[in-house]
């Protein structure tokens, strides 16, 4: 019997490496084939009635999604019919798209200190998210997030410079999208508040997971760094510099990127948390005096112009509806009798200067 030769060290070598390849390869398929679950995590639930008005929003595929809209000093549960003249008063109306987890129960304190601000709060979950049907996905959260600003325009009659879009985490992918497509077809929203999020999921998902080609793997990438370029509107962002979740540095990106002034030639702003985590923004902390502060002088301006803007539109259609008493006289002369008048006075004024003058004789 002949011996079987022993292997070289070069094809151990690539036997070995081409092993690694494949259990990489065997590990990456399920982190690819259930990322979406790796990057959204419900709550799921019954139906969830709690808030001050329940809202219900139908999606562009026919979802009923649910949502709860927190008015300002009025009472929870109030009827539905309560809506339009609470929301006409003319306080800002903060469209709030919260993070990747939980439901909108999970957003007390949200709701709780955006209202001693004396704004009001629109919350509707994603889908997939609470008592919502559906599966999250980016492209789907975008359609849904411009039917609930559909809703709150159209059916809630609330103008779009007296709306804040708010973006939390995930949200402020949401959110900043919804703000850039609408900039771009010339509707500005009063404001864009982007809170703890990212210059992009892919930037998120390399730190986290250092050893997977997320850039060419992940499907919902949720690039907010390139779309906050169109945005026009003011912008104020949130960021605490202990984040764990998505770095400060991340957000500064994404701050960076955004436009210096709006089209009205309000600088962005930005308040730096520096004591402060990504999940607790809103709790009592040494940061805390800080965020009311930013976020009171944010919501107060917008408050201010879109007051200003709707009296400037009051007056100029007072001033093309409801001439004043000089104008209206003027208005009610009978020209039928005035102005052949007018003419007749005028022929004979240039027939006397055109006549020939006679010659006398000599």
């Amino acid at each position: 019997m002949s011996e079987t030769p022993p292997k070289s060290l070069a094809t151990t070598t690539r036997h070995l490496v081409q092993l690694a390849l494949r259990v990489y390869l065997l590990c990456l398929a399920p982190i690819t084939y259930f990322q979406r679950s790796l990057i959204y995590h419900p709550s799921r639930c019954e139906r969830l009635l709690a808030g001050d008005a329940d809202i219900t929003v139908r999606s562009h595929d026919g979802l009923e999604l649910h949502g709860w809209l927190i008015l300002v000093e009025t009472s929870r549960g109030a009827d539905s019919v309560d809506i339009k003249p609470a929301l006409a008063a003319g306080q800002p109306v903060v469209l709030f798209f919260p993070g990747n987890a939980g439901n909108r129960s999970d957003r007390g304190i949200q709701f709780q200190v955006l209202g001693s601000l004396n704004t009001h709060v629109l919350l509707v979950d994603y889908r997939g998210y609470a008592d919502n049907p559906g599966k999250p996905s980016e492209a789907d959260f975008a359609k849904d997030a411009r039917s609930i600003w559909n809703h709150l325009t159209q059916e809630l009659g609330v103008p779009p410079q007296r709306i804040v879009i708010y973006g939390e985490s995930l949200g402020g992918g949401v959110a900043t999208r919804l703000a850039s497509e609408l900039c771009q077809e010339g509707i500005e929203p009063g404001g864009l508040i982007i809170q703890s999020t990212f210059s992009s999921l892919v930037a998120v998902a390399q730190v986290h997971f250092p050893v997977v080609p997320v850039s060419w793997l992940l499907v919902d990438r949720y690039p907010s760094d390139q779309r906050i370029i169109k945005v026009t509107c003011p912008i104020l962002q949130i960021h605490g510099q202990q984040d764990t979740i998505v770095p400060f540095w991340i957000g500064q990106k994404l701050f960076d990127a955004a436009p210096a002034k709006s089209s009205q030639g309000i600088a962005k702003q930005q308040i730096v948390m520096p004591h402060t985590d990504h999940n607790d923004v809103y709790s009592e902390s040494s940061d805390h005096d800080k965020l009311i502060h930013g976020l009171k002088g944010f919501l107060d301006e917008v408050d201010r112009r879109s007051k200003s803007e709707v009296e400037q539109d009051s007056k100029t259609h007072q001033l093309t509806n409801n001439p004043t008493k000089e104008e209206t006289q003027f208005i009610n002369i009978d020209w039928t009798v005035i102005g052949p008048i007018i003419l007749i006075a005028l022929a004979v004024v240039l027939w006397w200067f055109s006549r020939t003058p006679q010659v006398k004789p000599q």
